[in-house]
């Protein structure tokens, strides 16, 4: 139960994070181009595969951050008329996650360096301005479950409060727009897929239907709408849901590696993704098994031994099944994790 319980959390987490990529990759700007599309939107190939290959950032020469200077561009050219606005800075959280999910070492000390590049006279008043919507965030998080037991009048009255608590006359500001249809289509999303999590009758091929109905009509003709290219992220959700990972379970593994290259290329990934995304999965499952194998062995160590002559064996067994990770494996279990105690998803890790 607990790990049907982390499964889902983590696909929910996902479709947080989707609503990031979405506005940031388009970066949808209050002002369009000359040619009136988004900056990004000949470029969703190239994105197309945010997480079904390993994000790199953008290779430059020594002493370049090609990266960070497109991204100081794109700020200066959609908002700096706009940037003293709070509504302004509060739209910028997503590209701060965004940047910070492709530098997650130093991720805020980059984003921050990026803010100082494109608005100098702004970047402590706007990170000022994120780090209270992380609060509300945080807030709206910690409180969910009371939120959702008030009718829609006295949750709605709640939540303004907090907004102008923490924002005060710019509260209103902030929360219209844009701002508030996000949120608003958030939750639609996380709706839709605690359902389809509990879900036990309906086939894959109808959930998956079903979960892309409802992603076309929540995101299609918004600032949101790049999210329905992002098929490896979109499947990463999908293959989170404890249904079709219990549908998944039952299969032998050559069948089940098959169900998961279609469900992929339903999603729209291409041909060489899904190749790509099957040799993952090969390594994933050979490393699955490796960390199953080396945790059952470990328990027998601690029943059989104690004291030194038990760390030595552990140190050994990690670098018989490990190699070179094994001291990360050893740091992990000093902090009380253990990797392989985690669900294994199959499709995702």
């Amino acid at each position: 139960m607990k790990s049907k319980k982390m499964a889902v959390a983590a696909a929910l987490a996902i479709v947080v994070f989707l609503t990031v990529v979405a506005l940031v990759v388009a970066f949808y700007p209050r002002e369009k181009d000359q040619t009136g599309s988004p900056v990004f939107s000949g470029h969703s190939a190239a994105l197309d595969s945010v997480e079904a290959v390993p994000v790199a950032v953008p290779a430059t020469a020594p002493g370049r951050d090609s990266f960070g200077d497109r991204i100081v561009s794109e700020l200066k050219k959609y908002y700096a008329g706009t940037i003293s606005k709070k509504s302004t800075q509060a739209e910028i959280i997503s590209i701060r996650d965004f940047v910070m999910g492709l530098r997650p070492e130093k991720g805020k000390e980059y984003f921050y360096d990026i803010l100082r590049r494109a608005f100098p006279q702004f970047a402590d008043e706007i990170i000022q301005t994120l780090e209270k919507l992380d609060l509300y965030n945080r807030w709206l998080a910690d409180n969910r479950e009371q939120l959702m037991k008030m009718t829609a009048s006295e949750r709605l009255a709640v939540m303004w409060k907090k907004r102008k608590e923490l924002f005060g006359e710019d509260a209103e500001k902030i929360w219209s727009g844009e701002l508030l249809a996000t949120e608003e289509r958030k939750a639609k999303m996380q709706d839709t897929l605690a359902e389809l999590n509990k879900s036990r009758e309906m086939s894959l091929d109808a959930k998956l239907g079903e979960y892309r109905r409802v992603l076309r009509e929540t995101y299609r003709g918004t600032a949101q709408e790049f999210i329905l290219n992002q098929s490896g992220l979109l499947s990463k959700v999908f293959f989170s849901l404890d249904s079709v990972q219990d549908e998944l379970s039952n299969l032998s593994p050559a069948q089940r590696q098959q169900e998961i290259n279609r469900l992929r290329a339903e999603m729209g990934m291409t041909q060489r993704q899904i190749e790509s995304m099957a040799r993952r999965d090969v390594e994933n499952a050979s490393r699955w098994d490796t960390g199953l194998q080396y945790m059952e062995k470990r328990e027998s160590i601690l029943k059989q031994y104690e004291g030194q002559e038990r760390e030595s064996k552990l140190n050994d067994l990690r670098k018989e099944h490990f190699g070179d990770e094994a001291n990360t494996i050893a740091l992990e279990e000093k902090d009380g994790f253990y990797r392989f105690k985690r669900p294994h998803i199959w499709g995702r890790n």
